[in-house]
């Protein structure tokens, strides 16, 4: 199902590109493995190509225009109640989709513009905009994963000053 030069997306391990294959044996048994090389210089994982559908590993996204799209959206209204707000949002990230996880950072970023969020929120968001940075880095050759960070960052502020391309407070954007 994929080959040399796929980007794709591992549910653990994340965002990485394919750069190869390789068999190897062991207890009597031959299996060829997809040798995924991870973004931000994490290393290589060994995928056994007759699983790798079964993992739900997914094809990175192809350009942007699905963050954007909704991040262009208005954000959804969370939950007064905690417990529903997060258990709202561990759905979404759940799932691994991009668009559900641009959704949730989207919400979240917005709840902590208007209201504050929860420690628990803002290890979600701060998870969030890791798997977002690196699929942005995995699809866009010569940028890191900080660089994604940032370009991630500046259309969350965007967002809500749509106007301006003001720059975060540090503080704001881990």
């Amino acid at each position: 199902m994929y080959s040399r030069g796929d980007q794709i997306i591992h549910p653990r391990y994340g965002a990485g590109t394919i750069v190869g294959k390789k068999k190897l044996t062991f207890k009597g048994k031959t299996r060829s493995y997809h040798i995924v090389e991870l973004v931000g210089d994490r290393g290589e994982v060994m995928i056994p190509v007759d699983v790798a559908t079964d993992m739900n590993i997914r094809p990175a996204i192809s350009d942007l225009s699905i963050i954007e799209e909704v991040f262009a959206a208005p954000p959804s209204v969370l939950s007064d109640d905690y417990r529903s707000r997060q258990a709202s949002i561990q759905k979404q990230i759940q799932t691994r989709e991009p668009e559900a996880m641009a959704t949730a950072l989207r919400d979240l970023f917005w709840r902590e513009r208007t209201d504050k969020l929860t420690s628990v929120e803002m290890k979600m968001k701060s998870s969030l905009m890791k798997m977002l940075s690196h699929e942005i880095a995995v699809i866009c050759s010569e940028t890191t994963v900080e660089k994604a960070n940032s370009q991630l960052t500046k259309m969350l502020y965007q967002m809500v000053q749509p106007d301006e391309a003001s720059e975060p407070d540090e503080a704001a954007s881990s």
